[in-house]
């Protein structure tokens, strides 16, 4: 049996090495807008074999899919952040359009084209493309938590499979403007429809028409 301390130092090289093919495969999507790498490249970008990336990776695609897997992960991170540290006394307006301004910041990092062949290319040739939806599974008990620790009465309460599915509806439609070519993507105007859906989903019914003003936070264009 390997000791402990080298079974961690194997771990940790592994790691490291399927992090550096993912890097790789991420950098050469950017230089060639999109477009599939040849396996052969990323071997050269990454400096590991051809035969190394096979060992951990069924295809490009795999690559390409837990490179994409790996950037929503830290995009529901950086919303998991912004929703634990939203005050109690704000209400849900604020903490959606905080939201939908960190998503739309960093969708601008990235060209519009490059985003969509990598996700077209990392759900139809991932070993296990079911979890490009599950991704958005960790913001649930953040969100509960937030709604726990309201005072201004604006959240709407949820149950796990609601919030999951209307989780899912904004992902859809931050989206579909992408994966059509559409010219909305990016806009203020995309900004906007996000903003409002989230707002809509989000507010407590009883507030919607009354009580507390639902009016949508001015935002600024991040995009474009």
């Amino acid at each position: 049996m390997m000791p402990p301390m080298a079974d961690d130092t194997m771990r940790r090289k592994k790691d490291a090495t399927i992090q550096a093919i993912i890097d790789a495969a991420g950098v050469l999507l950017t230089e060639k807008m999109g477009s599939a790498p040849h396996a052969r490249e990323i071997a050269a970008k990454s400096g590991f074999s051809v035969g190394t990336i096979y060992n951990y990776f069924t295809s490009v695609g795999d690559v390409v899919s837990h490179l994409v897997l790996k950037r929503q992960t830290e995009t529901m991170k950086r919303i998991e952040a912004i929703i634990t540290a939203h005050s109690t006394d704000h209400p849900v307006e604020t903490l959606c359009a905080q939201i939908v301004e960190a998503l739309f910041t960093i969708c601008s990092a990235i060209k519009p084209i490059v985003l969509r062949r990598a996700y077209n290319m990392a759900v139809s040739q991932a070993a296990k493309p079911e979890l490009h939806d599950k991704v958005v599974e960790r913001l649930v008990q953040p969100i509960h938590a937030a709604v726990s620790r309201d005072k201004t009465g604006t959240f709407r309460p949820f149950e796990d499979q609601e919030l999951v599915m209307y989780l899912r509806g904004i992902v859809y439609l931050c989206r579909y403007p992408l994966l059509e070519g559409s010219l909305l993507f990016g806009t203020a105007e995309h900004q906007r429809i996000i903003l409002n859906s989230m707002i809509r989903m989000m507010t407590h019914p009883e507030k919607g028409d009354g009580g507390h003003s639902t009016q949508t936070p001015a935002v600024q264009p991040s995009l474009r």
